[in-house]
């Protein structure tokens, strides 16, 4: 008995660090941005006043903090949708056997993934220069356009030219995944849904693509999160501009906090972020658990 609960004791010893290491760099913080929303609280202020939520009604108020939200939203849903649509298709490709120098094809679309960010956004901020931009060039060379475009400085191209990047970007790593997910469809399945009369394009629907299911809602719940808290992309190219037509929630954040030194606006913009974030991720949870019991 003695031996048991001296077993267990141990074993809790274990986690102690790593959960120590948890609550003070993740728990702490996000209840004390909690906290911090309650107060108004600035550099140049003397002592922090607590004022319910009356932050939060001044947030909602702020025709800056709207755009950014909606803003957010339209980041989102275009990246992920082109992430995941263009890392499929390549996912797919690549599991076709007919398909030569798969590994060499396989390390030249991984590049963009594993190069970092701040380079590889500062190399399309170069090729989206107005001036002497490669895109521009390409474009009039080719006839395409004859004037050129103001990629990251009008409001009408600014948002599709860093939703581009996020792509380029990311798309790798749901090919990485979903190739992986594909080459796990066991081959007798496949060969069942043929001998009943399915068609290459039948078999795919009804036996791979439930089969990668699970696969593919965590991949697509980790690119929105991702997405959803993306500041580098933003940052490097425009900074939120035009007239704040690409400011997402992250950047608005980090302009209330850094530049403004309003820290109780950011903190309840930081609530807010955090709030959709966790409802999106319960929904996926819930329908993830519902499709495993069925």
């Amino acid at each position: 008995m003695l031996k048991g609960r001296l077993k267990i004791n141990i074993n809790v010893m274990y986690v102690i660090p790593a959960a120590l290491i948890i609550l003070f760099v993740m728990i702490y913080p996000l209840i004390y941005t909690f906290v911090l929303s309650f107060y108004k609280n600035d550099l140049f202020g003397s002592s922090m006043e607590f004022i319910k939520f009356e932050q939060y009604k001044k947030l909602f108020s702020d025709p800056v903090f709207i755009l950014s939200i909606k803003n957010t939203f339209l980041w989102t849903i275009g990246c992920v949708s082109f992430q995941f649509l263009l890392g499929f298709l390549a996912a797919g490709v690549l599991n076709q056997e007919f398909i030569k120098y798969k590994m060499l094809i396989r390390i030249l679309i991984m590049l963009p993934w594993v190069l970092p960010s701040v380079i590889g956004v500062n190399i399309w901020k170069w090729s989206y220069h107005s001036d002497f931009g490669i895109i521009n060039g390409f474009l009039k060379f080719t006839g395409i356009v004859n004037d050129d475009i103001q990629w990251l400085t009008s409001g009408s191209t600014a948002m599709t030219a860093a939703i581009i990047v996020n792509v380029w970007k990311m798309f790798p790593f749901v090919m990485l995944m979903m190739e992986a997910a594909l080459q796990s469809v066991p081959r007798n399945l496949k060969d069942a849904a043929k001998v009943d009369g399915c068609n290459d394009v039948s078999a795919f629907f009804k036996v791979t693509v439930p089969y990668i299911s699970a696969t593919s809602l965590t991949v697509l719940l980790l690119l929105t999160i991702w997405t959803f808290n993306a500041f580098t992309f933003i940052y490097v190219l425009t900074e939120g501009g035009p007239v704040h037509r690409t400011e997402i929630l992250p950047m608005f954040i980090y302009k209330s906090s850094f530049r403004n030194y309003d820290f109780g606006k950011a903190s309840a913009a930081g609530v807010v972020l955090f709030s959709i974030t966790t409802i999106f991720s319960i929904f996926y949870f819930k329908f993830f658990f519902k499709e495993e019991k069925v």
